[in-house]
């Protein structure tokens, strides 16, 4: 549908006082998507961005047909060949980019690819590479069932055993690209002190991304950092719902003095059936397992001599709770990190037109890796 700020857009280019309302497509997989058999869509006219954007890409086409007797506008833009995605939002928008924001635009920060050279930290040990399973991970049995030692691991999100119709049922599976990476749920000790601050248990295992850039420090307080990542069951026959997911994401240096400075993204999300848990953000793990947290700058944790122009390592630490003790019956496996910039206004620029994905049994549309596709976006035209 058309959002508010497409109409203000759109009024500005039909009197000319803009180029265009719609030149690009946004792909994204936030959300869950919608059932074609009687779901029903929300009311977007509010959004000012997708859930969790993976790419962008220049329409190449526009059209105009009639569909069920209601007039509509079509635009269609080719689809990336190489990577795969799993798509659940679309939006339009009216430009590439926002002018105004320059290099402080939105982005992706980390998609936990190979090449990203993530390490895993074990006790009282040298940081180690992060070993790779591109094998089936439920070896030559074929259950399903997760049979891997390591606590941390790498794999691709199309691995055989989340075909599983379970775990899609549950939405396991990651979507932005193909690869993750995967920690038990008992990687890290994670606990949540009185005023809702996680504490990092001594002994806590984690991966850490060394040499690492992310200087943040023109972004307005309100921008965001958007965390997606799926909590991922061992067996996928296991009935077991965790009942708390805690993840921190520390963004460090050493500072003056040996001091650790760092900014803390913290995620504490409790089971909507966790009648003794204390976090404010609550999710159906049950059913959906695919999550994407976002937090403005404002609400990270910072020490108070931190420098974004400092960062020098990024660190995660991973804690899935059953029972009140950390599991590892569970993985949390990390899909990706984006900024969001949602501060610089520009008259001339925003999300125009924006949907939740309609399929089949409300799953994710799958595009799969070295293939040519197209994707439209259709204005239904009225009164």
């Amino acid at each position: 549908m058309i959002t508010n700020i497409g109409k203000n857009i759109l009024a500005k280019y039909l009197v000319g006082q803009t180029q265009s309302y719609a030149s690009h497509i946004a792909v994204g997989c936030g959300p869950t998507p919608v059932a074609s058999d009687g779901g029903n869509l929300g009311d977007y006219a509010l959004k000012k961005s997708l859930d969790f954007e993976m790419f962008r890409v220049p329409i190449i086409s526009r059209g105009f047909v009639n569909e069920d007797g209601i007039d509509k506008v079509v635009l269609t833009a080719e689809l990336p060949t190489e990577e795969r995605y799993e798509i659940t939002e679309v939006g339009v928008f009216s430009a590439g980019s926002n002018p105004i924001a320059g290099s402080f635009d939105s982005r992706t920060v980390y998609s936990f690819a190979d090449s990203d050279n993530w390490l895993y930290q074990p006790l009282g040990a040298s940081a180690i590479d992060i070993p790779v399973r591109y094998g089936p991970l439920d070896g030559d049995s074929e259950n399903g069932v997760i049979n891997e030692a390591a606590t941390v691991f790498a794999t691709n999100a199309d691995n055989r055993i989340f075909t599983n119709p379970t775990r899609i049922a549950r939405n396991e599976r990651c979507r932005f690209l193909n690869n993750i990476i995967a920690m038990a749920g008992n990687t890290s000790t994670l606990t949540a002190t009185s005023l809702g601050k996680l504490q990092i248990t001594p002994g806590s295992k984690f991966i850490r991304l060394n040499e690492t850039s992310v200087d943040f420090t023109k972004n307005s307080p309100l921008d965001e950092l958007r965390l997606a990542f799926s909590v991922v069951s061992k067996s996928p026959s296991a009935n077991t719902v965790p009942d708390n997911v805690k993840v921190l994401l520390e963004f460090s240096y050493t500072g003056t003095n040996n001091t650790n400075e760092y900014a803390r993204f913290e995620v504490n999300i409790d089971d909507i059936t966790n009648t003794t848990g204390t976090a404010t953000d609550k999710r159906n793990l049950a059913t959906n397992r695919y999550l994407v947290v976002k937090k403005a700058f404002k609400d990270l944790v910072k020490t108070d001599n931190f420098d974004w122009r400092e960062v020098s390592v990024a660190k995660i630490y991973s804690c899935v709770t059953e029972a009140g003790s950390p599991s590892n019956l569970f993985y949390v496996c990390l899909d990706g990190l984006r900024l969001e910039n949602t501060s610089s206004t520009n008259s001339l620029y925003g999300l125009t037109g924006y949907s939740v994905i309609k399929s089949v049994g409300a799953k994710p549309i799958i595009k799969s890796a070295n293939t040519t596709n197209y994707i439209e976006f259709r204005f239904a035209l009225g009164v």
